[in-house]
């Protein structure tokens, strides 16, 4: 069935009472005539299949099964936009928002002198961490006492203080139990540990800026980068019909992603010169799979990843750290194909006839969309690569996160609302993406159903479960960049780790800075002159 026309999608995600007139949105009309006209609200699913189930699956085009690992996916300016602030005594089927201050109250002055002085602490009233996901019973014994740093009700707060400083004599502040003799790294700067309190957030939290499109930019096959949409893929309103198609197509042709390290964090950086945005007043520029990280360690406990922290001219560039896998068996390279495959399914294709099968997927085809937002007080520069869009009636151009799950059953309907909704809600809320179309799978790879989200009903949906709540992890970030942005020094590069036992943020020092960043900083400060050559790595004997 067809796809029924839907409101404004931005409304539904920051909030129904905001005016689209008045604000800049990260949707935006389309000049080129190529999006549909037609919406992409309505649930398409095959006949007798339940709405409330989900699957396992991840983003950036995998797929996994229940039993797998999870993965991640690694996707025009006004400073008036509006901002959402979670607030657990607020309906959970709404969210207030508040108009930016003006530019005399407001943190980011001309010089932005008030945010250079932030201290390793945050503004913002502290949340309560509930338990992660992985559970311990020998976790740390005591807090730091009260004030700042303590919840005034016999707990300890989120995060004792930082820096460099032993938890204490004894047990108090001490990493208890097993940890005890907890050897730090020889690189180790400051840490922020996590508390292991049960208690959920029940104050005001962080506000969060709606994600605001500055530019966007393409690689295309070959690899080659234009600084355009011409990789922007439009979303397929009838993709119901293709219910039942064997996601194994094409398979034996599927061009695998290459690992570009660095230099797609240089293509990011190229694209936010070659628009000529300025950085003056952004205090974090990363891609989005970082935030997605520091987000999510909110809840998860079990997942560790670490990035590059790296200090230039008042901007802190966080570039993606890929840690080694375990090697990929065909079933995995599979599943992960099945991503792929559904995203050419639900995706225009004129090249390929009605009816004819998927061909020729390659993985290293994108799209990026450069946004700019505001989660507490700092201004954020974000790329994240967006799967397609659609544009609503009123012809603003929306973009829609494309995801594969495997079909559950009774009983692993709630990992996937406590986990996998968790994730497909980071990903999709940080970047302003209204709606997320989900094709379920069975185990063989072939197409069961389609369903689509809400990117604001999910939270609601977790929220009325008491699974998770999408304001602790804002105000998690919240403590997070406050921190890296108090402790960090200005030329200095770092890597921030989440490591097992998952119970502490670890700075530590690095030795080195990527190439992308420092070409990056040395041309804008001198557009007409060469990046000087990367230091000599030979050695004279």
């Amino acid at each position: 069935m067809d796809i029924p026309p839907m409101k404004n999608p931005m409304d539904d995600l920051f909030g129904e009472d905001s005016d689209n007139d008045s604000r800049s949105s990260l949707s935006k009309s389309s000049s080129s005539g190529n999006a549909s006209s037609s919406s992409s609200s309505g649930s398409a699913s095959s006949s007798g299949a339940s709405s409330s189930k989900g699957g396992d699956g991840d983003g950036g085009g995998a797929d996994s099964s229940s039993s797998s690992d999870s993965g991640s996916s690694g996707g025009r300016e006004d400073h008036g936009g509006d901002s959402y602030r979670s607030n657990d005594n607020v309906d959970s089927g709404s969210y207030p928002y508040e108009e930016e201050e003006d530019d005399e109250r407001d943190l980011f002055g001309s010089d932005n002198e008030d945010y250079t002085k932030t201290p390793a602490l945050s503004t913002y009233s502290i949340p309560v961490l509930p338990a992660g996901w992985s559970s311990d019973n020998n976790g740390g014994r005591g807090g730091m006492g009260r004030g700042r740093w303590g919840n005034g009700r016999g707990g300890a707060g989120l995060l004792p203080r930082p820096g460099p400083f032993p938890g204490g004599r004894g047990g108090r502040g001490g990493f208890g139990g097993r940890y005890q003799n907890y050897q730090r790294d020889e690189r180790f700067v400051s840490e922020l540990k996590l508390s292991k309190s049960k208690e959920t957030l029940s104050r005001k939290s962080t506000v969060f800026q709606e994600p605001c499109e500055l530019t966007s930019y393409s690689r295309v096959e070959g690899g080659e980068v234009f600084f355009d949409e011409r990789g922007l893929r439009l979303f397929k309103r009838h993709v119901s019909e293709d219910i039942g198609a064997d996601l194994n197509q094409g398979y034996d042709t599927f061009i695998e992603k290459i690992d570009l390290g660095s230099e797609g964090f240089g293509d990011f950086l190229a694209s936010i010169r070659a628009k000529n945005i300025s950085l003056e007043n952004i205090h974090f520029v990363t891609f989005r799979n970082n935030l997605n990280k520091i987000l999510g360690a909110a809840y998860n406990r079990n997942e560790p990843w670490e990035m590059g922290v790296h200090k230039r001219n008042g901007t802190i560039y966080l570039d993606v750290h890929k840690l080694p896998e375990r090697p990929q068996s065909d079933l995995d390279r599979r599943r992960c194909y099945w991503g792929y495959c559904f995203e050419s399914l639900a995706t225009e294709d004129p090249g390929r006839a009605y009816g004819e099968d998927i061909h020729h997927v390659d993985a290293n085809v994108e799209f990026v969309s450069v946004v700019k937002t505001k989660l507490g007080a700092h201004r954020v520069l974000m790329g994240a690569e967006m799967d397609c869009c659609d544009e609503t009636d009123e012809g603003r151009r929306i973009y829609i996160e494309l995801k594969t799950s495997r079909e559950l059953d009774d009983r692993t309907v709630e990992r996937f609302e406590r986990e996998k909704l968790l994730k497909f809600w980071i990903q999709s809320f940080v970047a302003g993406v209204p709606y997320i179309l989900v094709g379920y799978r069975d185990d063989g790879g072939r197409l069961v159903r389609t369903e689509r989200l809400r990117t604001k009903d999910i939270a609601r949906r977790a929220r009325l479960k008491n699974y998770w709540q999408g304001g602790v992890c804002l105000a998690f970030a919240d403590e997070v960049l406050c921190w890296l942005y108090g402790t960090v020094k200005e030329n200095e590069d770092y890597t921030l780790q989440f490591v097992h036992p998952f119970i502490r943020l670890e700075l530590l020092q690095a030795q080195s800075c990527p190439d992308a960043i420092t070409n990056h900083v040395h041309l804008l400060q001198h557009p007409s002159s060469p990046p000087p050559p990367p230091p000599s790595t030979s050695v004279t004997l």
